[in-house]
């Protein structure tokens, strides 16, 4: 079965049987990211984002992902968003092995642009589901609080920097990019 599908802005149609997961297909094409653990969708090891939503990869069908937009962590390291979310964990002491990264930074992202100011509530019915022994629960739901204010006073910033280069538009003279 060929599926069209968007990966980390590449437009391509992959070939996979109906049975396999989109986890196997992306690890099939090289995205190593996206990690086997507990094959259940717990652990977050195989997270992508999947139309913007993180999703566990292990127990999702590859031809749910037909004409979807999938981002991978090899693509998301690279933005600003991965850098606010990483220093807001290493400032709540949270550990990222490598493994559940994904799960993660992902996850949080996905959270973040769900609920621009998630309660406590919403942040720990999130992270009761990762089955990963690196960060202790407490300081993960700290951490993904940090990265909601990060993210609230980047987008302040970048809002800011916006309104006053139109301004400089209207009156004539140049923003500056």
């Amino acid at each position: 079965m060929k599926i069209p599908i968007t990966i980390n802005g590449e437009v391509m149609v992959l070939e996979a049987s109906p049975s396999m997961s989109l986890l196997d297909v992306l690890r099939r094409e090289g995205y190593i990211s996206a990690k086997l653990g507990c094959a259940q969708g717990r652990c977050g090891a195989c997270t992508v984002l999947l139309d913007g939503k993180a999703i566990p990869t292990c127990i999702i069908p590859f031809v749910v992902a037909r004409d979807a937009t999938i981002v991978t962590m090899e693509q998301f390291s690279k933005t600003k968003e991965y850098e606010l979310i990483v220093s807001s964990f290493a400032k709540a002491g949270v550990h990222l092995c490598g493994f559940c990264n994904a799960g993660k930074v992902l996850g949080t992202y996905s959270l973040i642009l769900t609920y621009h100011r998630p309660s406590h509530q919403v942040i720990y019915d999130m992270v009761r589901h990762f089955d990963c022994s690196c960060s202790e629960q407490d300081s993960l739901i700290q951490g993904i609080g940090y990265a909601a204010v990060a993210f609230q006073n980047y987008m302040h910033k970048r809002q800011e920097k916006e309104n006053k280069s139109n301004r400089n538009s209207k009156n004539g003279r140049k923003g500056k990019n």
